[in-house]
């Protein structure tokens, strides 16, 4: 089956789009504050409306796939992503870029859970681990670089920041035509039975422990991601540097990130797929990761004094905070790559709400705990949003982890 390659690079190309959605203001959330008048509460509700959206309908999307194939599904929604994207480019207040991140929110929704489900079918057990990992790391960190780069590169070459997300819009569109043509749902041969959602699977522990685990991820990416690339820019701007200069240097800071991102995670695919024949489990992995993110979080105000350090610790939280895949991975060999998409729908709507929350958070607390209006001062609030955020859905995982084992114990004993 050598054409379940060719899935997985049209598979990343379809997740870059659904990447580049949810984070295509947060290179030119600069110029969008500067032309709207937007506050950092503002912006911090602005993103979070789209992830809102994004988790309610993580569950539809997922059931959608798992009845009609993955690739109707990516499709459809690539489509809409790029008609939204071109809506908010359009957007004249506060409330027009809401709604436009709403509709850009539903439709961006239906990647991730499809190509889990499809990524089951077409790759063994033994290549899941790398796959979701090369999958996630490289699709989503090519759709995060082109917000936090290529946007403020075309800003910074005269194009405003309605014209260059119109720009992208138009790729976003060609990326859709391509995955319609060579995206194909299941492997030649396979016998598909398409059936509706199983609620039987609400009842197992195991769908709550993946969940905890992953939405500490989530709640770290929501947390860093859109305010990262913001936050460089701040510090060179309090430097003296120009707005668009600072925007585009803040960009290329994030990078990275990114390479952390793209390096790091198919390596801990990769390496996760030969522990766990060690008895070593990929959401121990997982938990691990979450740990060292908290210790990274509280080490973000060091990048005010040097930019050096900053670059240091946006590399190692590209790796930290990206270990999802992991989890889907896990998710597939315990429900099997038949209720994959189901499965991920339910855990990534939860997981998704929980990040769009702290995504809310993160603007009002930021400003609440500000000293003396020093805007650099308000992302103490921000890191610590992700802070506990990581550090609370890591023990919560760990306690009915505790309970599953608790009553396997107990099974075997009666």
């Amino acid at each position: 089956m050598a054409y379940r390659w060719v899935v997985l690079v049209f598979g990343m190309l379809a997740y870059t789009t659904s990447f580049f959605a949810r984070t295509s203001y947060t290179g030119i959330a600069r110029f969008i504050s500067e032309d709207l008048h937007l506050d950092k509460s503002e912006l911090g509700l602005m993103g979070s409306m789209f992830f809102y959206a994004y988790a309610l309908t993580q569950w539809p999307w997922g059931v959608s796939s798992d009845k009609w194939g993955s690739r109707k599904a990516i499709t459809v929604g690539i489509f809409a992503t790029a008609l939204t994207l071109w809506g908010f480019s359009t957007s004249q207040s506060a409330s027009a870029l809401n709604l436009w991140r709403v509709l850009n929110g539903i439709a961006a929704a239906g990647v991730y859970v499809a190509m889990s489900g499809a990524i089951a079918r077409w790759f063994s057990p033994k290549e899941r681990g790398f796959t979701l990992g090369l999958f996630a790391g490289v699709g989503g960190g090519v759709g995060e670089g082109t917000s936090a780069v290529v946007l403020p590169a075309l800003v910074a070459m005269s194009f405003t920041w309605r014209s260059s997300t119109v720009i992208l819009a138009a790729i976003v569109a060609a990326i859709g035509v391509a995955c319609a043509i060579f995206l194909k749902s299941d492997p030649p041969g396979s016998v598909v039975e398409r059936k509706p959602f199983d609620w039987t699977l609400l009842r197992d522990l195991n769908l709550w422990v993946f969940t905890a685990i992953y939405s500490g991820s989530i709640i770290a990416i929501r947390v860093v991601v859109p305010w990262l690339v913001l936050y460089a820019t701040d510090i060179y701007v309090s430097k003296g540097m120009p707005l668009v200069q600072a925007a585009l240097t803040g960009g290329l800071l994030s990078t990275f990130y990114l390479a952390g991102r793209a390096i790091g995670v198919p390596i801990a695919g990769f390496v996760s797929d030969r522990l766990i024949g060690r008895g070593i489990s990929r959401k121990s992995i997982a938990v691990g990761f979450l740990f060292v993110t908290v210790i990274l979080l509280r080490l973000m105000p060091m990048g005010i004094d040097s930019t050096s350090t900053l670059g240091v610790l946006a590399f190692l939280l590209g790796m930290s905070i990206n270990m999802y895949p992991l989890i889907t991975t896990a998710m597939s060999e315990t429900f099997g790559a038949q209720k994959t998409s189901s499965a991920m729908g339910v855990l990534n709507m939860v997981a998704q709400f929980a990040g769009a929350t702290a995504l809310t958070i993160t603007g009002y607390l930021g400003i609440a705990l500000s000293t003396g209006g020093n805007g650099l001062d308000e992302y103490r609030g921000i890191w610590l949003v992700g802070t506990v955020g990581c550090l609370f859905a890591a023990l919560i995982g760990l306690a009915i982890s505790y309970l599953t084992r608790a009553r396997k114990a107990v099974e075997v004993r009666a």
